[in-house]
């Protein structure tokens, strides 16, 4: 885990070093006021991480919701519902007692994917069983989980979720936290506008996000 400090730290870093041949240099802002627009900006620094990431790439701020606090409902069509944390981004892995596999995708309602699910011989089976995004009664995000095994229980419900500084940036790769160090530092240079900056920034964390080898700063 990186604690919300380090990150800072990280990021400041790269903007000091970006401004040495700078005609315009941020480094003369109040420290204070730079840490906070900093701190303001990692949630939006990481949701970029997350959606500009390549396949195989690997997860940015992983985390995995406890088996014991999952309640299964029976949705009576033979697949089953569990609600999503509140946190909750994209599914790494999900998986049922009696699945064979976990599902590595949630996919959405009006996919081919979901649709099939509301025909008895189309379903998905153990063997290659399928989740599905749904809404539950009181309008929570739910994931929607075929086949139900009777008495079936959570094994492992992995997730990518929001930035909360008080929990830091958990797991990922060291590639990936480079790439939400370096979105961040695009995203300040945006508030002082400086484009020039951003774009140079935000090109290198996006490169970094697909499994591409870039010059750093």
């Amino acid at each position: 885990m990186i604690a919300a400090d380090e990150l800072v730290r990280r990021v400041r870093r790269l903007v000091n070093e970006a401004e040495d041949d700078a005609a315009l240099s941020l480094i003369s802002e109040d420290t204070r006021s730079i840490d906070a627009h900093i701190m303001r900006l990692l949630p939006q620094a990481v949701a970029l991480a997350q959606r500009n990431k390549g396949d195989g790439v690997g997860c940015v701020n992983p985390r995995s919701m406890d088996p014991q606090d999952a309640v299964i409902t029976d949705n009576g069509d033979g697949g089953g519902a569990v609600a999503l944390p509140a946190d909750y981004v994209s599914l790494v892995s999900l998986q049922l007692d009696g699945w064979r596999r976990p599902c590595g995708e949630l996919f959405p309602a009006t996919s081919g994917e979901a649709i099939a699910q509301a025909g008895r011989y189309t379903r998905a089976g153990v063997c290659r069983p399928v989740a599905v995004e749904g809404v539950g009664a009181g309008g929570e995000r739910v994931a929607l989980l075929y086949p139900l095994p009777g008495g079936a229980t959570l094994k492992h419900l992995v997730y990518e979720a929001t930035f909360d500084a008080a929990q830091g940036l958990a797991g990922g790769t060291a590639v990936l936290e480079d790439a939400v160090a370096y979105y961040c530092a695009a995203l300040l240079y945006s508030v002082f506008e400086r484009g020039d900056m951003a774009a140079s920034q935000m090109s290198v964390a996006t490169a970094l996000c697909n499994g591409k080898s870039v010059e750093r700063s």
